[in-house]
């Protein structure tokens, strides 16, 4: 078991070491203004966005500028969800009829998410809605981690002596280029795993008891892959990844290791390039592998050498007269 786990520790690292330099070429070229394969597809969309919020995108932000639009966007975005929580009760996609929560829970939860924070004190699928969980959470897992990649190649731009561009365009380049491609992938991946993705009501199971057990559901692969991708927390279900649902098997647990850690990986690599050195960021990305491996094996290395120490001493005073008896 040790050995197995290492493999599957070894094979995430390799993956991770082999995609992360592609992907930060990518993202670099998208925040460079370069052509990608995906303009002709989200170009459309983007300039439906800036005309929708009447954005002057092509104008390059200052410092305070560009940390004041980081701010009201956020506030914005906090208050939408924040007005969408306490709807709940008459929004639709409500099938379990959940009642509105307290203003104190919702407030709390919009903040959280709204700063990417994603502290969850709630159990997801007792207290939020389908509604809730994917118009609130799930555009905030969207937003948060754009504004993340955004405020990202904003310090890129400053340390490297680059007007830091503007903000908006930068977020919604990260939505439209990043962070949605990969999560209409990733989620039909987990939908192939058996992650469910519905918005019917929970199912009704009989036991062998005779009992009724309502087994709950609903539009998780998606909200599940932005999740991990823009490093959220709070699962759809109240042990988030630990449930089955979200984590059903080994094929899941690996995409969703690698999509967790692979745009903070990237980026390294993004530096290099929009620093004009790319061989520097092979390096940084180098020296960071090295301590994030040698951190990683001590885990898997305290956890066997303690499941071995427990194996070899008794349990109980039972067990020790058992063991002096044979």
């Amino acid at each position: 078991m040790v050995w197995q786990g290492l493999l599957q520790i070894s094979l995430i690292l390799l993956i991770l070491a082999v995609v992360s330099p592609f992907l930060g070429k990518y993202i670099a070229q998208v925040f460079q203004a370069k052509w990608s394969w995906l303009d002709r597809f989200a170009s459309p969309l983007d300039q439906f966005i800036y005309a929708l919020g009447g954005l002057r995108y092509q104008e390059s932000m200052t410092g305070w500028h560009y940390a004041r639009a980081v701010f009201y966007s956020n506030l914005v975005m906090g208050v939408l969800v924040y007005s969408i929580f306490l709807l709940q009760a008459i929004l639709p996609f409500n099938p379990t009829n959940l009642s509105t929560p307290s203003w104190d829970l919702a407030l709390h939860t919009a903040i959280s998410f709204t700063t990417n924070t994603d502290q969850q004190h709630y159990s997801g699928e007792t207290t939020f809605s389908y509604a809730s969980q994917v118009l609130a959470l799930g555009y905030l897992m969207f937003t948060a981690a754009a504004t993340g990649i955004a405020v990202a190649i904003a310090f890129i731009r400053g340390l490297t002596g680059q007007p830091l561009g503007n903000f908006y365009r930068d977020l919604t380049l990260s939505i439209t280029r990043i962070l949605l491609p990969i999560s209409v992938v990733g989620a039909i991946a987990l939908l192939i795993a058996g992650v469910p993705e519905t918005l019917a009501a929970p199912a009704t199971a009989t036991t062998l008891e005779g009992a009724t057990q309502y087994i709950a559901r609903g539009p998780v692969a998606h909200f599940e892959i932005i999740k991990q991708l823009g490093e959220n927390g709070g699962g759809f279900f109240g042990i988030n990844s630990a449930h089955p649902f979200e984590n059903p098997n080994g094929f899941s647990d690996l995409l969703e290791t690698v999509t967790m850690l692979i745009i903070p990986a990237a980026l390294i690599f993004t530096y290099g390039i929009m620093a004009g050195n790319p061989k520097q960021g092979r390096l940084i990305f180098g020296m960071v592998f090295v301590l994030f491996v040698g951190l990683v094996a001590i885990a898997p290395l305290a956890i066997s050498g303690t499941a071995l120490e427990s194996g070899d001493r008794p349990c109980c005073s039972s067990c020790q007269l058992k063991k002096r008896s044979v």
